[in-house]
């Protein structure tokens, strides 16, 4: 039935910055459906950019897609150093990864988590 996250859509007010700003962090170029739709290709999934409005405003919700990572502190400072704001963590979970939630530069939520020894 569900096989896996193909892709993950934020709404921006700004959607060629915010796709820029992405594009950046994971060292590839932003592509275009059409004008009102940018994406990225990240390892695993497409990153999507729409623009923001009523139903969809831009900005976190109750979801939060959470990034693997192969060195959680250079990762954390790094998102910091590039404008997000640390909204929750670090922290250690009961499997022994290390988790964060930041505030990206246009109010989303990122998530990041680096496996421990009890990996899921």
């Amino acid at each position: 039935m569900l096989l896996k996250i193909e892709s993950v859509l934020y709404f921006v007010n700004d959607i060629h910055r915010a796709a820029q700003w992405y594009a950046t962090l994971f060292n590839t170029d932003v592509q275009y459906e059409n004008p009102q739709f940018a994406f990225i290709q990240t390892p695993g999934l497409v990153l999507g950019f729409h623009p923001a409005d009523a139903k969809n405003p831009s900005g976190h919700s109750s979801s939060v897609a959470y990034w693997a990572v192969d060195d959680f502190e250079l990762t954390l400072n790094s998102l910091l150093a590039n404008g997000c704001t640390l909204y929750r963590g670090p922290a250690k979970t009961s499997l022994d990864a290390t988790v964060a939630m930041l505030i990206d530069p246009f109010g989303n939520r990122l998530g990041i988590t680096q496996h421990g020894a009890q990996a899921c």
